[in-house]
């Protein structure tokens, strides 16, 4: 995720090469993690025991 820590936890060229290689063209924003939260306190309620990677198809490891 683009946050501060992550960021500065990492070099510039790390950053930049993590930006690149996200298949949606770059790493996930608090944006883009919003409305999946809204939906699953909303009308998904009803979605238990699972693992949702809203991460734009990129997971670090």
């Amino acid at each position: 995720m683009d946050t501060p820590f992550f960021c500065g936890q990492e070099s510039p060229d790390a950053v930049a090469y993590h930006k690149s290689a996200a298949a949606l063209g770059g790493l996930t924003d608090i944006k883009d993690i919003a409305p999946l939260i809204e939906f699953l306190v909303t009308e998904g309620w009803w979605i238990t025991g699972q693992t949702i990677f809203a991460n734009g198809g990129y997971t670090t490891r």
